[in-house]
């Protein structure tokens, strides 16, 4: 009877902290005001994942690319911030009776951010998000640098705007994304998808870069005639619901991606893993920091003409500051190859 006495506390004491940890992410500013451990169990970033390291030591260890070479970017291009539309379509049956035989129709709806909706999405994050990721870089002695500012000829204008259909994703990524799809019901295809004004909407994010090989090596390529050192991968990952009247928020990711400075004389072939070896080569992950929650509202709509009637964005600055803080930190301890959780 004690035993059972203390298994049912053991519970009920689990079960409590378990809801406090939930209750906490209802707003962004209950996300911005978890504590240090709380926030590590919402959000993946350095402490989650060191095969990026691996792959810049497996480099190092083939002799591919020199020490004095390690990546160690001072100019950062902000690639896009982009907005997901994780929406799920809603799948509806009406039959039909016949005198002789029913017949079935399947309605698939979804209710899609339109583009112009998207468009003020981003704008809205980016507004408040971008100016506290240029100070944070800052700090460091690295520039951030929007398109207009690196977009400096034709020629870089039309790599920028071609590199979107440049980018590839890994078999196995694929393959996630499709047994996701048919699990949840939810589209591959991020529909209605766009970026705040000025930037390209790449179709990678940071969640998608810190599983995947192929995507940081087609973006390095890109990333390197660009001019630049690296580039900084900002999404907002959103939805509507109450039929378009409530515009809620799954979650919020940011990512660094560049080229790697190998030695271009020396092939690598011939062997067990030489094609993701070369891959590497071209480009990796320096960093990425992202976290999922309960979806929750973030602003409501007037279903009439689509206007934004108010927006809850409170925190939103604090939680931009702590995911910057966890993407440098990642990305400092990726050039000093340091897998430690500190």
């Amino acid at each position: 009877m004690k035993s059972l006495f203390k298994s049912l506390v053991f519970f009920i004491l689990l079960f409590l902290c378990f809801s406090n940890l939930v209750s906490a992410q209802k707003s962004l500013q209950d996300i911005a005001e978890l504590n240090d451990k709380k926030w590590d169990k919402l959000v993946k970033n350095y402490r989650n994942n060191s095969t990026w390291i691996d792959q810049l030591q497996g480099l190092l260890n083939e002799d591919l690319l020199a020490e004095e070479n390690l990546p160690d970017p001072k100019g950062i291009g902000v690639l896009t911030m982009q907005v997901w539309d994780k929406s799920e379509t809603v799948v509806s049956q009406s039959t039909f009776e016949g005198m002789y035989s029913s017949t079935t129709t399947t309605t698939y709806s979804k209710n899609f951010l339109s583009p112009s909706g998207s468009n003020i999405v981003a704008d809205k994050f980016i507004e408040t998000m971008l100016p506290i990721y240029g100070d944070q870089f800052k700090t460091k002695g690295i520039s951030l640098i929007e398109p207009q500012e690196f977009l400096t000829d034709e020629e870089k204008r039309t790599i920028y705007k071609e590199g979107v259909y440049a980018i590839e994703v890994s078999g196995l990524v694929k393959s996630l994304l499709s047994i996701n799809t048919f699990l949840t019901g939810k589209d591959k295809e991020v529909q209605s998808s766009l970026s705040a004004s000025g930037y390209e909407f790449y179709p990678v994010s940071a969640s998608i870069m810190s599983s995947d090989f192929k995507s940081p090596a087609s973006l390095g390529l890109i990333v390197e005639d660009l001019g630049l050192d690296a580039v900084l991968i900002l999404t907002v990952n959103v939805s509507l619901v109450r039929n378009g009247k409530s515009l809620v928020l799954h979650g919020l990711e940011a990512g660094i991606v560049g080229p790697i400075d190998d030695d271009q004389s020396k092939e690598y072939k011939g062997r067990i893993g030489a094609g993701m070896m070369n891959m590497y080569r071209d480009g990796l992950s320096f960093s990425t920091t992202y976290f999922d929650v309960e979806p929750f509202e973030i602003a409501k709509i007037n279903k009439s003409n689509g206007a934004i009637e108010e927006w809850y964005l409170e925190g939103l600055d604090v939680v931009t500051e702590r995911m910057a803080t966890d993407l440098i930190r990642g990305m400092e301890k990726f050039i000093a190859l340091d897998k430690s959780k500190d």
